[in-house]
């Protein structure tokens, strides 16, 4: 997955005088990321290019979990006229986030939240998650999603959390911010007011 190529010291241009912790939360809040000052020091330092090389090939998810992360994360953003969350390598990113910048209970939570789901669909249709149809995949994380049918509210807070790190993941991608938005690297003319169908599309930052 390629993310934008933030500035070491400073922040993106789209943030001018802010630093660059700063401009990493917002565009996480603006995903509905929410992050301690931990994992935020800890994803802005992600951003930059490994002094340890190896670091990269640690990994909290195993197979399966991965390949679960993979499948959620491209129902949340499907594959449409943009290509979706699986060729923006979203599920690489998550599992390089909650290695670096998660905390330990953070990371047994997401692991916690996958199992539910496996075991859910389990009960629900007598195989895993990844072995269901679509159909019944969209309406097990629907219910999960209500805190309906036997999920809890605790069910529905853990979708919601992976919704937008699956969000912010895909909007940090290349792909994202230069398929699904709008992009301008060296942008004209100031124009403060223009209608919204002569783009089609919200604008992704400028590097």
């Amino acid at each position: 997955m390629t993310h934008p190529a933030l500035p070491t010291d400073s922040a993106p241009e789209a943030f001018p005088g802010v630093s660059r912790r700063d401009a990493i939360k917002q565009l996480a809040l603006a995903c509905g990321l929410v992050l301690s000052t931990s994992s935020l020091s800890a994803l802005a330092a992600s951003f930059e290019a490994p002094t340890d090389l190896t670091r990269s090939k640690k990994t909290l998810l195993n197979t399966d979990q991965l390949a679960l992360v993979r499948e959620l994360g491209e129902i949340i953003i499907p594959t449409t006229d943009t290509p979706g969350a699986i060729a923006a390598g979203v599920h690489d990113f998550i599992n390089h986030f909650v290695v670096y910048c998660a905390s330990t209970e953070e990371q047994q939570a997401l692991l916690a939240g996958l199992k539910r789901i496996d075991t859910s669909a389990q009960s629900r249709f007598n195989k895993p998650f990844l072995s269901a149809s679509k159909t019944q995949q969209i309406e097990l994380l629907t219910k999960m999603e209500q805190a309906a049918d036997g999920f809890t509210a605790d069910d529905r807070q853990f979708f919601k959390k992976l919704k937008a790190l699956v969000t912010f993941g895909y909007y940090t991608s290349e792909i994202g911010a230069t398929q699904e938005l709008a992009y301008l690297a060296i942008p004209g003319g100031y124009k403060g007011n223009f209608k919204f169908k002569e783009i089609g599309k919200a604008w992704a930052l400028p590097q």
